[in-house]
């Protein structure tokens, strides 16, 4: 399994938190769950982190089976719609947002 990874990496300008995270449910996440070949979808707001950490307002977690589905993914027509709703929903972010893509292996709680 492939997860592609988004960093919202900053704050959120003062006194637009929740008005933030109502417009990534009501704009966001219906995007993000159209997207082709998506198994999972995970929207992540950070409530506490270590001191020394980054400040990370979110993290956007997407699931695909492979590169195949991946990459269909990123060719979709979705793809630009949804980073233009991403645009407008961030001049209420100071900061920046980055993808990784990552190799994941999901392990059962030990018991």
């Amino acid at each position: 399994m492939l997860t592609r990874t988004a960093i919202y990496e900053g704050t959120i300008k003062a006194g637009h938190e929740e008005e933030f995270f109502r417009r990534v449910r009501d704009e966001l996440e219906p995007l993000w769950r159209r997207f082709p070949n998506v198994e999972a979808v995970r929207v992540q707001r950070t409530t506490t982190a270590d001191q020394d950490c980054r400040p990370i307002a979110m993290i956007l977690e997407m699931d695909f089976a492979d590169r195949r589905a991946l990459d269909a993914c990123l060719a979709s027509s979705i793809r630009p719609e949804s980073h233009a709703a991403t645009e407008k929903v961030m001049q209420l972010f100071d900061g920046r947002f980055y993808h990784l893509v990552a190799d994941a292996t999901v392990l059962d709680p030990a018991g």
